[in-house]
């Protein structure tokens, strides 16, 4: 009904309009917003929404073959919405906001991924690139294999070597615990083409596992579960859901 209403078409066009300018590329749009009565939008309020973007690149080294978001109830303080940013989003919220989703990567798009600045970070802080660290990660390459299972090239520098590159071949699956941890298991590598021991194998993977605990995010008011992980040869398919909590002195708004 809402949808039919005068207000409720030019906000759906109107979001429509926004992602599509602010985002490098977007192939097609699809916005369902859910309010009745339609009054409750000028609160910045609506009973759902959904979205779906497909073939959505926000930035020029990050594109999500595809993304569906599907909404319980909004409520926003539309005032902070101009303002809104990574480190000041919990603002926005009125009351706490749970959103189902659905998420699929190519190959190519993971690929992509991970040479982004915020990849690059993370990447950093895992193997090396700093100063205290033994390596430095000059390439790294992601191959989707069947069965959840996923194969890495990378080469290293170790500064001690100068300018000789190590050739790192690594195999694993991915494994999916009670939703909010991913384990990687039947980890099997090689360098410079010669098999590496299981234990410095698992060792490695020991150190990963770690950072891969979903749970590390419920500190910053985010609450993310996966219900299914799905890796074949052409694409990574996640669902799950979020929950998002406002800052405490909106919480009772």
């Amino acid at each position: 009904m809402s949808l039919l209403s005068p207000f409720g078409l030019i906000l759906n066009n109107s979001l429509i309009n926004v992602i599509s300018n602010t985002s490098e590329n977007v192939e097609n749009v699809k916005i369902r917003v859910n309010s009745i009565p339609t009054h409750q939008l000028l609160k910045g309020e609506v009973d759902s929404l959904q979205i779906s973007l497909k073939q959505w690149q926000p930035q020029p080294n990050i594109r999500i073959e595809l993304l569906e978001l599907e909404t319980d109830s909004v409520k926003l303080n539309l005032p902070e919405i101009r303002h809104i940013k990574l480190d000041n989003w919990q603002k926005s919220l009125k009351s706490p906001l749970n959103m189902g989703y659905r998420l699929i990567l190519t190959e190519n798009d993971l690929n992509n991924l991970i040479k982004s600045p915020q990849a690059e970070s993370i990447i950093a802080k895992v193997g090396g690139n700093s100063q205290e660290s033994q390596f430095q990660i000059i390439s790294l390459t992601f191959n989707l294999l069947p069965n959840n299972r996923i194969a890495i090239d990378t080469k290293l520098k170790f500064p001690t070597r100068t300018e000789e590159l190590l050739n790192v071949n690594l195999e694993f699956s991915l494994q999916l615990i009670k939703g909010h941890t991913l384990k990687i298991n039947d980890i099997q590598g090689t360098l410079n083409n010669r098999r590496l021991s299981s234990k410095l194998l698992q060792g490695f993977a020991d150190n990963i596992n770690t950072q891969l605990n979903l749970r590390n995010l419920e500190k910053s008011g985010i609450t993310m579960r996966l219900l299914q992980l799905n890796i074949n040869e052409n694409n990574l398919e996640i669902t799950g859901f979020l929950h998002l909590q406002p800052q405490l002195s909106h919480s009772n708004l």
